[in-house]
């Protein structure tokens, strides 16, 4: 990609700057967008960042006549939606009569809102409504602007290590949990699901679940996938595989503690010898050349007997125990895992998506013979 669209790719990655390109655009030329959305022909306004009492609104399309919202376009970039942001602004605009239209702007076009009364829009559908604006400097930025966006769709696609895009991380994660979560629907119905989430540094990651066989309701056997960071694409991803129990109606200390007795059992299958050998049998010995390790295997140390008996001990005596669990990684404690690394530099989101199903298999039936 060009100095020049990497320049621009650095506007177009954040929320709050690509919305003020939207509104330029709209000052040059507001037919484009007033077509694209099916408004009425008439005179219109755009203002950015609209204060309301549910929060703060990308974009709004304002009549002029009676300075009434006639359209609420919010975008989204590497981030989703936050908690119940669009509930609280369908709210806000259900208040006017007529309701203005609401859109959802993101890079998939096909993201993850599906309720009406949203409608999605791509944005470079969006911005590519001025590719032939008759003013000729919206059109050249619109034409810039969504060479850099279906870039970036391209890279999310292509090779994980390879892409530039500042959000194409993002895009990969949202995707490969979409494509693993429509894999487990069909095969395991009710019994799996993945999601796109964000590590507590804002990296993108992505996990998928499906139930221990011996577990409580509450407990899940999982994959765990962390990009390092946007800004250097060939770092490896982390494969973390865990046993993750949540607390339902039951004390932090009880669920501790089954979370230990399960991460017990499994870690032989969640430890890179194990792993690699569950790739080979699936025929994907490039994924297993492709995972590292460092030198307990993917534990933080050696799984000693006597030092897990001495950790659940401590468990059963002390709801909050101090430290890190000695032997697994872990969040919240009730979230065990190994660490693995993965190289990127040949590996693609449909690689990503395999790995993810195979070592969920392979987890699941060491825990269901254990």
């Amino acid at each position: 990609m060009p100095e020049s669209s990497a320049a621009l790719g650095r506007l177009v990655a954040h929320e709050n700057s690509a919305s003020d390109l939207l509104a330029f655009l709209f000052e040059r030329d507001a037919d484009p967008l007033i077509t694209l959305l099916g408004l009425d022909v008439d005179v219109y306004r755009c203002r950015r960042e609209g204060r309301t009492p549910a929060g703060r609104l990308d974009v709004v399309v304002y009549r002029v006549s009676d300075d009434l919202p006639v359209a609420v376009l919010e975008l989204k970039g590497a981030s989703s939606e936050h908690g119940d942001q669009l509930d609280r602004y369908q709210v806000w605009a259900a208040r006017f009569d007529p309701v203005p239209l609401l859109f959802y702007c993101t890079l998939d076009g096909d993201d993850d809102i599906l309720r009406a009364p949203w409608r999605r829009i791509g944005l470079a559908e969006l911005f590519d409504a001025w590719s032939g604006a008759g003013d000729l400097n919206a059109a050249w930025l619109s034409h810039e602007i969504v060479k850099v966006l279906r870039g970036w769709d391209e890279e999310a696609d292509g090779v994980i290590g390879a892409a530039t895009g500042w959000y194409v991380p993002d895009l990969i994660s949202r995707r490969t949990a979409r494509a693993v979560s429509d894999a487990l629907g069909r095969a395991h119905q009710d019994d799996g699901v993945a999601e796109a989430l964000r590590t507590s540094v804002g990296n993108p990651m992505l996990m998928a679940w499906r139930r221990h066989p011996r577990g409580s309701h509450q407990a899940w056997i999982a994959v765990d996938v962390r990009s390092q960071g946007r800004g250097e694409p060939a770092r490896p991803w982390l494969i973390r595989p865990c046993v993750d129990v949540y607390l339902s109606d039951r004390s932090e200390g009880e669920a501790l503690l089954e979370a230990h007795d399960l991460a017990v059992g499994l870690w032989p299958a969640m430890v890179l010898p194990s792993v690699r050998d569950a790739l080979d049998r699936s025929g994907r010995c490039d994924l297993a050349d492709a995972l590292r390790a460092g030198r307990h295997d993917g534990l933080r140390s050696r799984a000693e007997s006597t030092t897990l008996a001495q950790w659940r001990a401590q468990l059963e005596s002390d709801a909050s125990p101090s430290g890190n669990h000695p032997v697994f990684r872990q969040d919240r404690g009730r979230r065990l895992a190994t660490q693995l690394e993965l190289q990127v530099t040949r590996i693609n989101r449909t690689d990503l998506a395999d790995l993810m199903m195979i070592v969920l298999d392979h987890l699941v039936e060491h825990a269901r013979r254990s």
